[in-house]
């Protein structure tokens, strides 16, 4: 501002109702309300006012942040917006002011390159996953919709009244949309989200930690700075995952909305038992869970519907896959050997067979063509039934004599699998839902979950629990860990599980 303003207050109160009203048009949510009160804290300081420091600004809001809305001390965005800030005050803090474009072009990149690591490694904890392209986002996409796209927008609404200088608004706003769009689409098909194995995230979120700590810790020369992102780069790389003993199977249920994706792990072997789904605008969650190069010693098919073999592009351009099965009916575009009651095979001391189907499974229905597959680690077992009905379960009742330990219900829990003659043979300790939140199936049918609650199991469902994961084999039992824990959903049939109740 002109030095002649300082002591003139309209401007000031411009200045602080436009960063209100544009607050309130974000809809006032934590990271909104913290950069607000933080604008507002720096008016006053820019006005000559008052000089609090910038922790102070920093706790201010903090604290008004929690006294406005509480439940924001839960939510991730809150403390994601607040790491950010005071991160970028540490960095800044006894910096000169840079002058001149380029001096401010390097510090824009210095703050990127400094906020990046420690933003990845909570994005990492709060969700499980890694953007390679946030650095970008934040550094070019950010700004242009917040300072040009948005103002272009508002501008567009309040000259409604003049509609040909509102139209000139409307099309810059959309040449740019249009441009932001296929930047981020370009970015992501270069380096797509990536989800890391569970024994992965805390490993890699506290290396990243550390790693911006360093740059950003006052008083360092650059030779440590480089030094120990070395040795941080290396300590990285050296990370394995645990061993698994001869006799053990590791099994991760993965949440992939609306459809099917489990990796069942052996000391040295990798299956997969379907590969999720394929949603309409040609998304495939397999594509985020692992870095290309994999290898799968073996992946079923259990049947072609879209949510069970929706990731088979995914695997074929971007994975090794050793072998593949499948009912043998639909062509998958890839060789595949037909699954067959009575064909069995021992990874590592762990026990595959397929119970289903029985013969040549043109005849039947879709659904009723999954590969239905038990496996045995040591004492224990684990039934997946894929997508088939009643009519199987009739079928299986007299090859399935034992009681089962984990069953990944039939058709995401549909009222057309598990019936009652079904879940009192098997006994499942604990059953395993794959479906999407709010999905327009209703699965898992609530009479279904009644029929498995009488049992005495515990029940998990990917919609409520994210990913589930446990071990089989072991001495010990078993314990499913989900990814997620519900609130209010807990302590339902046993101390180590909660009961999972179908929507109405």
């Amino acid at each position: 501002m002109p030095r002649r303003w300082r002591m003139v207050t309209w401007p000031w109160w411009s200045a602080a109702g436009a960063a209100v009203g544009y607050a309130w048009l974000a809809g006032l949510e934590p990271p909104a309300m913290r950069a607000m009160i933080m604008t507002l804290v720096g008016l006053w300081v820019a006005s000559g006012r008052h000089a609090p420091g910038p922790w102070q600004g920093w706790w201010l809001a903090l604290a008004i942040v929690l006294l406005i809305d509480p439940l924001a001390l839960w939510r991730p965005g809150l403390w994601l917006s607040f790491i950010a800030v005071g991160l970028l005050i540490l960095a800044w803090q006894g910096r000169p002011r840079p002058h001149g474009a380029g001096a401010w072009l390097r510090a824009l990149l210095r703050t990127q390159c400094v906020l990046a690591p420690l933003m990845a490694a909570a994005v990492l904890i709060a969700f499980d996953r890694l953007a390679p392209v946030a650095p970008l986002v934040n550094l070019v996409a950010v700004p242009l919709v917040g300072s040009v796209m948005v103002p272009l927008g508002l501008t567009g609404w309040l000259l409604a009244w003049w509609p040909p200088l509102a139209e000139i608004c409307w099309i810059l706003f959309g040449w740019l949309a249009q441009g932001v769009h296929e930047l981020l689409s370009a970015a992501v098909n270069v380096a797509p989200l990536w989800q890391p194995a569970p024994w992965q995230t805390l490993p890699l979120a506290l290396l990243l930690a550390f790693l911006a700590l360093l740059w950003v810790l006052p008083g360092l020369s650059m030779a440590p700075r480089w030094v120990g992102s070395a040795m941080l780069t290396l300590l990285g790389m050296a990370v394995v995952p645990p061993s698994l003993p001869e006799g053990r199977l590791s099994v991760r249920l993965y949440d992939v909305g609306q459809g099917q994706l489990i990796e069942l792990r052996t000391s040295r072997h990798r299956l997969l038992y379907d590969t999720g789904p394929r949603f309409g605008s040609g998304f495939m969650p397999l594509s985020t869970l692992w870095p290309a190069g994999q290898h799968f010693d073996g992946v079923i098919v259990s049947h072609a519907d879209t949510d069970h073999a929706g990731g088979i592009d995914a695997l074929r351009h971007d994975h090794a896959v050793a072998r593949w099965w499948s009912p043998g009916v639909e062509s998958l575009n890839v060789p595949v050997t037909p699954c067959r009651a009575g064909q069995r095979w021992q990874w590592d001391e762990v026990e595959f067979r397929f119970l289903w189907p029985l013969a040549d499974p043109a005849a039947l229905p879709d659904n009723d063509r999954s590969c239905v597959l038990l496996v045995s680690a040591g004492e224990q077992r684990l039934l997946i039934m894929g997508d088939t009905g009643t009519d199987v379960e009739a079928a299986l009742l007299a090859r399935v004599t034992d009681e089962v330990d984990v069953l990944v219900a039939g058709h995401h829990g549909s009222r057309t699998s598990s019936s009652l003659a079904w879940v009192t043979a098997t006994r499942p300790s604990a059953v395993l839902f794959s479906a999407g939140r709010g999905n327009r199936h209703g699965h898992p049918h609530a009479e279904v979950v009644r029929r498995f609650h009488r049992t005495g199991g515990c029940l998990w469902n990917t919609a409520h629990d994210g990913a589930l994961t446990f071990m089989l084999g072991g001495p010990h039992g078993f314990q499913v860990i989900p990814q997620r824990s519900p609130p209010g959903l807990g302590g339902g049939v046993d101390p180590a599980c909660h009961a999972i109740e179908s929507l109405p």
